[in-house]
């Protein structure tokens, strides 16, 4: 795990008894910091101030405002302070077996030395073994689902469908794990992102959807609470709702609209609050929405 947390000194108010108990529960180690650019690449460091963000270590963005994630680049977001706790369990481990299996694919992908590319399996297997150490999974799992892939590793493409009608949108509740989430999946490599979307609404809800605008286009490990081995990219699409008539099938279990207000549990490993909020504002003025991106 990370090894020690520095804090920001313009918020050593928020650091309260209460919250130095958690820390000591925890065995976090922490200090506070005026100058974040102290190079330690397995530490987190806490701020709420946009502008002092580092460039030498991990940054922990503790949000304030509803959409300051949308702002603000490279960080793990956290609502309360408390929260850090659970990031610094992220294993340093996890990031170093991506960095290691993206640059052994690449030197398979790309080398035609034989014995570069035998020691470039080996530096995958390595990655792999660490994971499978980590999680206690078969290592077999991890090679197919961590490791394998060829060519140049690029990151996977996401689409979800936003159709919102009489100040609701509409969700579908996933057969994985009984909770709700915007209709959508993996990009088709044969369709473009209009026709991904349509299909995805079509399959898992019923619906019958007019792709409008792309309402954002997201970094996956940037607004989830956990990390997507391969990297995503999100993209979400307001549509006009023209109709739908549910069918069970086999990723989805039903589909409803819902106001913000009363939403269902969220299947947070595809959507969360926050993205519903922003399709919500880009529904309220799609004619001057500008696109967010990371």
């Amino acid at each position: 795990m990370y090894q020690k947390v520095y804090i920001d000194n313009n918020i050593e108010n928020l650091i309260t008894d209460e919250v130095r108990g958690v820390f000591n529960d925890y065995a976090v180690p922490f200090s506070f910091i005026e100058d974040s650019s102290i190079a330690d690449r397995n530490a987190l460091y806490l701020t709420n101030d946009k502008e002092k963000l580092s460039d030498k270590l991990i940054n922990v963005f503790l949000l304030s405002e509803e959409y300051d994630f949308l702002d603000v680049k490279n960080a793990i977001f956290i609502k309360n302070i408390e929260d850090i706790v659970n990031v610094r369990k992220n294993d340093v481990w996890k990031k170093w077996a991506q960095e290691l299996q993206f640059l052994a694919q690449c030197s398979l992908a790309y080398s035609k030395d034989r014995f570069d590319r035998e020691r470039s399996e080996r530096i995958r297997e390595i990655a792999c073994e660490m994971l499978a150490f980590k999680y206690d999974l078969p290592l077999e799992k991890i090679k197919i689902d961590f490791a394998g892939e060829i060519g140049y590793q690029t990151p996977k493409v996401e689409t979800r469908a936003a159709v919102i009608k009489d100040n609701k949108i509409l969700l579908v509740r996933e057969q994985f794990d009984g909770k709700w989430a915007l209709p959508g999946g993996y990009q088709d490599v044969n369709m473009s992102i209009r026709e991904n979307v349509i299909k995805e609404a079509s399959e898992e809800a019923g619906a019958v959807v007019k792709p409008q605008k792309v309402v954002a286009v997201l970094d996956y490990n940037r607004h989830h609470h956990v990390n997507f081995p391969f990297g995503m990219v999100k993209i979400f699409v307001l549509c006009e709702y023209i109709s739908h008539n549910f069918h069970e099938n086999t990723e989805t279990l039903g589909a409803e609209f819902y106001s913000l207000d009363e939403l269902p549990e969220l299947s947070l490993t595809r959507t969360t609050k926050k993205q519903l909020e922003m399709c919500f504002e880009c529904s309220k003025n799609s004619e001057n929405w500008d696109t967010i991106f990371d």
